[in-house]
Protein backbone atom coordinates (compact mmCIF):
# COMPACT_ATOMS: atom_id res chain seq x y z
CA UNK A 1 0.00 0.00 0.00
CA UNK A 2 2.90 2.62 0.86
CA UNK A 3 4.65 1.65 -2.50
CA UNK A 4 1.47 2.19 -4.48
CA UNK A 5 0.76 5.62 -2.71
CA UNK A 6 4.69 6.35 -3.31
CA UNK A 7 4.28 5.93 -7.24
CA UNK A 8 0.94 7.88 -6.96
CA UNK A 9 2.51 10.52 -5.29
CA UNK A 10 5.35 10.77 -8.01
CA UNK A 11 2.86 10.30 -10.96
CA UNK A 12 1.18 13.35 -9.70
CA UNK A 13 4.13 15.63 -9.24
CA UNK A 14 5.52 14.98 -12.53
CA UNK A 15 2.22 15.56 -13.98
CA UNK A 16 1.85 18.47 -12.51
CA UNK A 17 5.36 19.75 -13.13
CA UNK A 18 5.18 18.86 -16.98
CA UNK A 19 2.01 20.89 -17.14
CA UNK A 20 3.48 24.33 -15.93
CA UNK A 21 1.58 27.11 -17.95
CA UNK A 22 5.02 28.82 -17.74
CA UNK A 23 6.61 29.77 -21.45
CA UNK A 24 9.97 29.43 -22.09
CA UNK A 25 10.39 33.58 -22.71
CA UNK A 26 8.84 34.29 -19.73
CA UNK A 27 11.94 34.29 -17.94
CA UNK A 28 13.05 37.31 -19.74
CA UNK A 29 9.55 38.93 -18.85
CA UNK A 30 7.89 38.88 -22.41
CA UNK A 31 4.09 38.53 -22.43
CA UNK A 32 2.18 36.81 -24.61
CA UNK A 33 -0.31 39.52 -26.12
CA UNK A 34 2.43 42.72 -25.84
CA UNK A 35 4.25 43.67 -28.61
CA UNK A 36 7.94 43.76 -27.43
CA UNK A 37 10.80 45.35 -28.95
CA UNK A 38 14.22 43.42 -27.89
CA UNK A 39 17.37 45.20 -29.35
CA UNK A 40 20.52 42.75 -29.27
CA UNK A 41 23.99 45.26 -28.85
CA UNK A 42 27.17 44.50 -29.98
CA UNK A 43 29.60 45.15 -27.66
CA UNK A 44 32.60 44.59 -29.91
CA UNK A 45 31.05 47.19 -32.93
CA UNK A 46 29.40 49.91 -31.72
CA UNK A 47 30.01 51.20 -34.98
CA UNK A 48 27.78 48.95 -36.59
CA UNK A 49 24.93 50.21 -34.57
CA UNK A 50 24.73 53.74 -35.74
CA UNK A 51 21.61 52.88 -38.27
CA UNK A 52 19.79 50.78 -35.50
CA UNK A 53 19.63 54.15 -32.78
CA UNK A 54 18.36 55.83 -35.66
CA UNK A 55 16.04 53.89 -36.88
CA UNK A 56 14.74 53.19 -33.13
CA UNK A 57 13.86 57.08 -32.28
CA UNK A 58 12.21 57.31 -35.51
CA UNK A 59 10.23 53.98 -34.59
CA UNK A 60 9.71 55.28 -31.06
CA UNK A 61 8.24 58.89 -32.35
CA UNK A 62 5.89 56.61 -34.40
CA UNK A 63 4.68 54.03 -31.75
CA UNK A 64 5.53 55.30 -28.14
CA UNK A 65 3.78 52.52 -26.44
CA UNK A 66 5.56 49.58 -28.00
CA UNK A 67 9.11 51.37 -27.76
CA UNK A 68 8.48 52.28 -23.92
CA UNK A 69 9.49 49.14 -22.86
CA UNK A 70 12.41 48.19 -25.44
CA UNK A 71 14.37 45.85 -23.89
CA UNK A 72 18.20 46.16 -24.87
CA UNK A 73 20.69 43.23 -24.39
CA UNK A 74 24.23 43.01 -24.44
CA UNK A 75 27.20 40.65 -23.93
CA UNK A 76 26.53 37.49 -22.05
CA UNK A 77 22.62 38.16 -21.75
CA UNK A 78 22.58 38.98 -25.41
CA UNK A 79 24.57 35.41 -26.18
CA UNK A 80 22.09 34.14 -23.80
CA UNK A 81 18.86 34.49 -25.68
CA UNK A 82 20.52 34.30 -29.55
CA UNK A 83 19.12 30.99 -30.19
CA UNK A 84 15.50 31.41 -28.16
CA UNK A 85 15.24 34.46 -30.12
CA UNK A 86 16.40 33.12 -33.17
CA UNK A 87 19.13 35.79 -33.51
CA UNK A 88 21.76 34.58 -35.67
CA UNK A 89 24.14 37.79 -35.42
CA UNK A 90 24.82 41.44 -33.51
CA UNK A 91 23.46 43.92 -33.50
CA UNK A 92 19.55 42.66 -34.31
CA UNK A 93 16.31 44.30 -33.32
CA UNK A 94 13.26 41.68 -32.89
CA UNK A 95 10.13 42.26 -32.76
CA UNK A 96 8.06 39.60 -30.47
CA UNK A 97 4.22 38.68 -30.38
CA UNK A 98 2.48 35.68 -28.78
CA UNK A 99 4.97 33.61 -28.54
CA UNK A 100 6.64 34.26 -31.93
CA UNK A 101 9.61 36.52 -33.14
CA UNK A 102 7.36 38.32 -35.76
CA UNK A 103 10.12 40.67 -36.89
CA UNK A 104 14.18 39.95 -37.09
CA UNK A 105 16.62 42.11 -38.55
CA UNK A 106 20.37 41.43 -37.75
CA UNK A 107 23.73 42.68 -39.06
CA UNK A 108 24.39 45.43 -40.94
CA UNK A 109 21.35 47.25 -42.56
CA UNK A 110 20.49 50.59 -43.45
CA UNK A 111 18.18 52.48 -41.38
CA UNK A 112 14.84 52.19 -43.80
CA UNK A 113 15.74 47.97 -43.87
CA UNK A 114 14.96 48.48 -40.30
CA UNK A 115 11.88 50.85 -40.08
CA UNK A 116 9.99 49.11 -43.17
CA UNK A 117 9.13 45.51 -41.72
CA UNK A 118 8.80 46.34 -38.21
CA UNK A 119 6.34 49.62 -39.44
CA UNK A 120 4.37 47.28 -41.47
CA UNK A 121 3.79 45.17 -38.28
CA UNK A 122 3.12 47.35 -35.41
CA UNK A 123 0.43 49.55 -38.02
CA UNK A 124 -1.80 46.40 -38.22
CA UNK A 125 -4.24 46.34 -35.95
CA UNK A 126 -3.98 43.43 -34.23
CA UNK A 127 -7.61 43.18 -32.68
CA UNK A 128 -9.00 42.72 -36.28
CA UNK A 129 -6.47 40.41 -37.51
CA UNK A 130 -6.82 37.94 -34.27
CA UNK A 131 -9.21 34.70 -34.47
Amino acid sequence: MKGLSMILTATFLLFTSSCSSMSKYEELGLEYDAKQIIFFSDDANYNNEAAYYDAIIELKREFPEEFDNMMVLSGNKASKYDKLLEVEKHPALVVFYQDKVVVKIHGRVSKDEIIAPITKFLSRDIAATSD
